[in-house]
């Protein structure tokens, strides 16, 4: 299990915990509020090109953060579309899954980096997580 998995993972029981107690001493019924991530990064995706049965995304990854983050990019393909060619990334595909690795997997503060896919079929865009280096 990477880092990453066992650091979502504390962080995850953590706001379980968190939440749990805040049930636990509210003295009336209160509405669950959702606690947003915090901000490390500032993604842009761009679809710079588009045509029939294929596309290029672009994605820039910056930390916005103070602390030193690491981020990883996920897209799941739509039947019976794949991923041609990635670049300044490594990427693996699991059926219709593709994860996107990072060359560099720590981006410092306000370090940013580029990397990018062709596809074919449908244009899908990437999910990119980014949490503090631990």
């Amino acid at each position: 299990m990477g880092d990453w998995m066992r650091y979502y993972r504390r962080l995850l029981a953590a706001l379980v915990a968190l939440l749990a107690a805040l049930v636990v001493a509210a003295p009336a019924p209160a509405r669950a509020a959702a606690i947003p991530p915090a901000p490390y990064c500032d993604v842009q995706i761009t679809v710079p090109a588009q045509w029939p049965n294929g596309y290029i995304v672009s994605v820039t990854v910056r930390n916005i953060s103070d602390v030193p983050v690491t981020w990883h990019a996920t897209v799941t393909l739509q039947p019976p579309g794949y991923i041609v060619q990635a670049w300044n990334a490594n990427v693996t595909v699991s059926g219709t899954t593709v994860w996107i690795r990072p060359w560099n997997p720590v981006l410092q503060p306000g370090q940013s980096v580029n990397f990018g896919y062709t596809g074919t079929g449908r244009v899908v865009l990437p999910q990119v997580v980014c949490e503090p280096v631990t």
